[in-house]
């Protein structure tokens, strides 16, 4: 994943390394959201989510791919 991208899926917490929030696209793919304001942050809210892959970090979720949140809304 590279540059910015939307996604639209359901918001997840995921029990990794004490917690990692992430969204579970509609295809499928698992996406670690980084920088996520605590508005998006609802364990099953269904999101379309705006993503910046190239500032994302590395992260020890090891969920796959991340991406740092720019801009989401909840559908």
């Amino acid at each position: 994943m590279g540059g910015t991208r939307k996604a639209v899926g359901t918001v997840r917490k995921l029990g990794i390394e004490g917690g990692v929030w992430a969204l579970i696209t509609d295809s499928g793919e698992t996406i670690e959201l980084l920088g996520a304001p605590e508005a998006l942050l609802s364990d099953g809210c269904r999101a379309e989510v705006e993503l910046d892959a190239k500032s994302a970090d590395v992260t020890i979720g090891m969920t796959g791919a991340s991406g740092r949140v720019k801009s989401f809304k909840i559908v």
